[in-house]
């Protein structure tokens, strides 16, 4: 039965697609630290904006005139 040898070449085979399934793992992972990571800078950096003062722009005198 010389044609149902595949053994070894099968295992050279499977090498490469599990580095690839590894290199995608890898690549999930750090996409989702970066994203974490930009998320949470964006966070710190919104809370660290001084609140604004609430003054209006425009000020009424007011009269003392009754009706």
């Amino acid at each position: 039965m010389l044609g149902w040898d595949t053994g070894p070449s099968r295992s050279r085979e499977a090498a490469p697609a599990m580095s690839r399934l590894l290199a995608a793992a890898l690549t999930v992972v750090v996409a989702a630290l970066l994203a974490l990571g930009a998320a949470l800078g964006i966070v710190a950096l919104l809370e660290a904006t001084p609140e604004q003062p609430n003054t209006p722009l425009i000020t009424y005198e007011q009269t003392d005139q009754g009706s």
